[in-house]
């Protein structure tokens, strides 16, 4: 923190007066945003590449503003009014997929103060420490009209002089704005074009470097960290520990040794576990597998009410045939499966999703009969049944994605409108996964790749595009050996060093 005084030297000065200054320092502006950063950083959007990207070029933006704010005390002239950000609904479980579009305002001032009071405000986050900083305004020199010493700071203000040559002397009262609104529609242009050039050779000289140093930085960790997973299953009698929830290595790390002090503090409460598999992953309960799943944001306490209580998940999930036998009936044999490439669901929760949907669909037959055109079979057919907010849709390998909620005059009509094209994906997914597979094998061959994974967002027809394409450039020298994969929408190197790239790079 500074505080010093200086003579006022602008064009208007006013005689005889100081000014007073207190400059907020970095790690203030830091500890105040800290609750915002927790819930909008990129990686807790691993699983969800558009909101993430949003997240991630928002969050460069703010940091540039924040650091011109900081430093030269003058707004950039690129700087939007508003910045997008997504946050979750809410944490639980069913939510996870939900998020909320919030519009950050930039306030057209160079008072930090006021500009994290309305960041945080626009979340809906505590402003307690915001408001026990003491002011970064300047004091009004004495002698001087208040109204009179504002307009002087005003016409000094790199916001004023901006906004006078880029009118041209125009009065515009009334589109005050316009120009920097303008500039962040041609800065946003120029990133765009940049993206758009972008080729996969040209972007990977200048990151490969990077995520190479990375990835072995993180050897030593990973290698820790695969020990310590050795030793809590073989401590706790576990069939395998997964980790399922998208953050870094680290992250890992610190979910086992949780566990670990879990079990140094409760013996005995974790016998339940014997002969489990264990994930860390987004929400706590018992998966349809009968996996064990902790949420890496509960404390432990939940952990171990979960742990206690697994019976009852268990008799839950013992009931998932009978209800899954019992909507096929009603839906002439249909196969009930569960979504491909899509995060893990609860039995608990499932259970209910399909009481509600068999009762909706017997609802509809006590006062109507199925299509005429409809087969008497539908034995070719998948249908999953998910949550509350879940879409009403034909996946790309051919499943009828179906929400519980949905009424059953619509889920009749929603069938009999996309059964032939649920029945062409489903045929054309058979085909292409024996060739994704293929593909696969061979770029991590031919590659020398530690892994190659992809996104769910990625369908099999864009992974075998991809795959074919990297094949065909291999011979001119794509630097790949020893990195970590991941086939995307975008480009991005993660703190793991896992090189991420978009499914349609350009050559």
């Amino acid at each position: 923190m500074y505080i010093f005084f200086r003579k006022c030297t602008s064009r208007h000065p006013v005689s005889g007066a100081l000014q007073f200054h207190r400059m907020i320092s970095s790690s203030e502006v830091a500890t105040a945003l800290r609750p915002f950063y927790f819930a909008v950083h990129p990686d807790l959007f691993g699983r969800y590449p558009q909101q993430r990207q949003v997240n991630e070029d928002s969050l460069k933006l703010l940091s540039a503003h924040l650091e011109s704010l900081l430093n030269q005390q003058r707004i950039l002239p690129t700087t939007p009014r508003t910045l997008p950000f997504y946050i979750r609904a809410s944490n639980a479980p069913q939510d996870r997929g939900t998020f909320n579009l919030i519009k950050v305002p930039l306030e057209r001032t160079v008072d930090a103060k006021l500009l994290l009071r309305r960041i945080l405000e626009s979340c809906n986050l505590s402003t307690e420490y915001v408001d026990k900083m003491p002011s970064t305004r300047n004091s009004t020199p004495s002698g001087t009209n208040a109204g009179d010493f504002q307009q002087q700071q005003q016409q000094n203000s790199f916001y004023y002089r901006k906004r006078t040559e880029y009118n041209f002397g125009k009065d515009r009262a009334d589109d005050d704005d316009a120009p920097f609104e303008k500039e962040f529609d041609l800065f946003q242009f120029r990133i765009k074009k940049v993206r758009e050039n972008e080729t996969l050779k040209k972007w990977l000289r200048k990151h490969v470097i990077t995520a190479t140093v990375r990835t072995k930085a993180l050897q030593e960790l990973q290698e820790e960290v695969e020990k310590l997973r050795e030793d809590v299953t073989k401590r706790l009698g576990l069939r395998e520990i997964i980790y399922d929830c998208g953050w870094n290595v680290e992250h890992f790390r610190g979910c086992l040794k949780s566990l670990e002090k879990l079990a140094e503090l409760h013996p005995g409460a974790l016998d339940g576990l014997k002969d489990r598999t264990l994930v860390f992953a987004a929400f706590t309960g018992v998966s349809l597998e009968g996996h064990v799943m902790l949420f890496t944001g509960d404390v432990q306490r939940n952990w171990l009410e979960l742990i206690k209580t697994i019976d009852k998940h268990d008799s839950y999930l013992k009931k998932l045939p009978a209800y899954e036998y019992a909507l096929s009936q009603v839906l002439r044999n249909i196969r009930i499966g569960r979504r491909k490439f899509m995060p893990k669901a609860q039995a608990m929760a499932y259970a209910s999703h399909l009481r509600k949907i068999t009762t909706a669909l017997l609802d509809y037959l006590g006062r109507s009969k199925f299509p005429k055109a409809w087969p008497q079979d539908l034995s070719k057919f998948e249908l999953v049944v998910e949550s509350e907010a879940g879409p009403l849709m034909v996946s790309p390998t051919g499943q009828l994605i179906v929400p519980a909620t949905c009424p059953g005059s619509l889920l009749i009509d929603f069938l009999t409108n996309h059964l032939a094209e649920a029945l062409d994906k489903q045929n054309s997914y058979d085909h292409q996964k024996h060739i994704e597979r293929d593909l696969h094998a061979r770029c991590v061959a031919q590659f020398r790749l530690l892994s190659l994974t992809k996104d769910d967002s990625v369908t099999p027809d864009r992974m075998i595009e991809c795959l074919e394409k990297l094949l065909s450039e291999g011979a001119t020298g794509l630097e790949l050996a020893d990195l970590n994969l991941t086939i995307t929408t975008y480009y991005s190197v993660l703190a793991d060093g896992t090189v991420c790239i978009p499914w349609d790079w350009k050559h």
